[in-house]
Order: C-alpha cells, then structure tokens, then sequence
C-alpha cells in the first residue's frame, strides 16, 4: 500500500489540498452560516480501477456548521472565510 501511494505521488497524482482541519469556511456563491472543517479525506482509488494513468485523486471536506448540521463537499464548493 506505501508503494502504491508513493507511486502516486511520484507520479504528480497527489491532490493539493487548499484546507486543513480547523480553518472556518463557507460556502461559494451562498450566503449562509460559516462552518470549520472537521476532517479532509483523499479518495485512492486503485490502479487496477482507473480509467486511466493521470487520473488524480478526489478530496472531500467535511464541515460542522454554526447551525449544528453537517456537510461534506468537494473544496472548489468552498472558500475559507474572511475574519
């Protein structure tokens, strides 16, 4: 499993992830409660699966909202917020 994840990444395949846990984001083009990211998933999928070679990973965020609720997106749905 390393080597396959150290494949990739040699590979440029590695997604650059523009949040970390904890930073306050909302969503794009919404006005709407702001929320802080709890968690930021990389989705491997393995190469036996792929459609083809360059097929970089997906990234997912999930945010607790000031309202209490949860949500996951991928991060071009989000921006972080402006203090």
């Amino acid at each position: 499993m390393e080597d396959q994840v150290a494949s990739s990444e040699a590979a440029g395949t590695t997604p650059t992830v523009k949040f970390q846990e904890g930073d306050r984001v909302r969503q794009v083009g919404n006005v709407g409660p702001l929320g802080t990211v709890m968690k930021v998933r990389i989705e491997r999928t393995r190469q036996s699966i792929k459609e083809s070679g360059n097929d970089s990973p997906g990234v997912s965020v999930m945010v607790l909202w000031d309202n209490g609720t949860t949500s996951h997106f991928v991060t071009e749905s989000l921006e972080k917020a402006k203090h």
